[in-house]
């Protein structure tokens, strides 16, 4: 299954007049799935997902659907998987933290650049995102929870998870509580910083992103032809955070690249990494922002050991 961890630390809903409200999501509710809709709070922007199971006149639920809307339709998201993209299409320092160079057998450049294209999409006139987020669910109900086989929000640590629902037959994001407390990229104080890439930087968008790379639309649609999971460091716990993703490349530590474009949170933290780069590097011309962070992130701790 497709988790995102804390180690680094979604609606139903159509229009009022349209359709009842939910009042809460339920079990009993879901004997009879509703549909998703487009976002209830006004005006949805060009290929904004869809959202199932929020309640509009919650406080709690408005202001997610707010937080969802705003990272898609500020374009914080596209702004991310674009300099992600950027620095897969040019090899920079944040592409190579956490992928290696293409070769005879495997074009990972490209494939990390068509990955990220794709849910970037191609140009500002032609929505705010890829046009394939549009089809993307976003389910305010822990659905995973009625799926035994399957890890939901009880698990210690879960920010999100992207499956499919085993009662409507969709595939879906949930966010997690821990998830709403992250910020966005304009939340990130450059002078706090390691000279690494680390936790510290996270943001709402870069969860979202994670989960994203996980549709079945995405990775197996591009020259990748494979579906991208959460894989496995070398003491055999999930690749989240910067220091886990970096050590799944890094060859003093699991020298696995072949792993890395298959692996959601490599793209993630190497998309922040490229945006928090260029928002707080000094010398902004040409590519001289990728060089921002000037190391790379510590090894992560071998939970083996523990």
């Amino acid at each position: 299954m497709s988790l995102s961890k804390v180690l680094s630390i979604t609606v139903f809903v159509t229009a009022v007049l349209a359709s009842p409200v939910l009042q809460s999501p339920s079990r009993i509710l879901r004997r009879k799935p509703p549909s998703p809709s487009a976002y209830p709070l006004g005006d949805a922007c060009g290929h904004e997902w869809q959202y199932l199971n929020f309640n509009p006149s919650d406080a709690t639920d408005k202001g997610h659907l707010q937080k969802l809307h705003d990272v898609i339709c500020s374009g914080e998201i596209r702004a991310l998987s674009s300099y992600g993209q950027t620095s897969a299409e040019n090899a920079l320092a944040p592409y190579n933290r956490y992928f290696p160079p293409s070769d005879e057998e495997d074009d990972f450049e490209i494939h990390v650049k068509d990955v990220l294209g794709l849910i970037a999409g191609t140009s500002s006139t032609d929505g705010a995102i890829g046009s394939v987020v549009g089809t993307f669910v976003v389910d305010n109900l822990d659905f995973a929870a009625d799926d035994p086989d399957e890890g939901d929000c009880t698990d210690e640590g879960t920010l999100a998870y992207t499956l499919t629902d085993q009662l409507d037959d969709r595939e879906k994001i949930h966010f997690c509580d821990p998830s709403w407390t992250r910020g966005s990229v304009g939340d990130v104080d450059c002078g706090s910083l390691d000279p690494f890439p680390s936790t510290k930087m996270d943001t709402f968008s870069r969860i979202a992103l994670h989960e994203m790379t996980h549709y079945s639309s995405v990775g197996p649609k591009t020259s990748l032809a494979e579906q991208i999971k959460d894989v496995n460091n070398a003491d055999g716990e999930k690749v989240y955070e910067p220091s886990r993703a970096h050590g799944l490349l890094d060859p003093k530590q699991d020298d696995q690249p072949a792993l890395t474009e298959i692996n959601a949170d490599s793209y993630a933290w190497m998309s922040l990494d490229a945006r928090i780069s260029q928002k707080c590097a000094a010398d902004q011309s040409g590519n001289k922002w990728a060089s921002f962070f000037t190391k790379d992130p510590p090894p992560y701790e071998d939970e083996d050991e523990d």
